[in-house]
């Protein structure tokens, strides 16, 4: 049997990935199957084609609905996509090198102080902790 550490952030993350995409297809499936009249396979297979935004074309929704659908399908699979890379690459970047990520970090605060979205509190303490770590260099 399987075993799963659900405790772990990038087997939680992998675990809400895949259940997203089975409910997709367990709803994109019946319904393709009920209002456009496909076979499970072709439902199966349009799904998967449209999900995956190739779209060959050999199969296309015939019904107002059905366009609806599939037009909710695609936005839903690159929105599931796209949330689930920007949380994959956070786990990278905590794995780089103490050093650099002080050094992003040091970025991020300025290109926030630049941005003028930083309240004056915020400006004292981000100004004292680079004080502070341009005298550990």
């Amino acid at each position: 049997m399987l075993n799963l550490d659900v405790e772990d952030p990038i087997t939680k993350r992998f675990v809400s990935a895949a259940t997203m995409v089975i409910i997709v297809y367990c709803v994109a499936v019946p319904f393709f199957i009920a209002v456009e009249g496909l076979t499970l396979v072709d439902a199966i297979y349009f799904t998967t084609v449209s999900m995956t935004s190739v779209g060959y074309g050999d199969i296309a929704p015939h019904t107002v609905l059905g366009k609806l659908f599939t037009s909710v399908l695609l936005l839903s699979a690159v929105s599931i996509f796209f949330y689930h890379v920007t949380h994959f690459g956070q786990f990278k970047e905590q794995t780089i090198d103490p050093h650099v990520h002080r050094r992003l970090q040091m970025l991020r605060n300025i290109t926030a102080l630049k941005g003028g979205d930083v309240s004056g509190v915020q400006v004292r303490k981000i100004r004292e902790k680079m004080r502070m770590r341009a005298g550990e260099s």
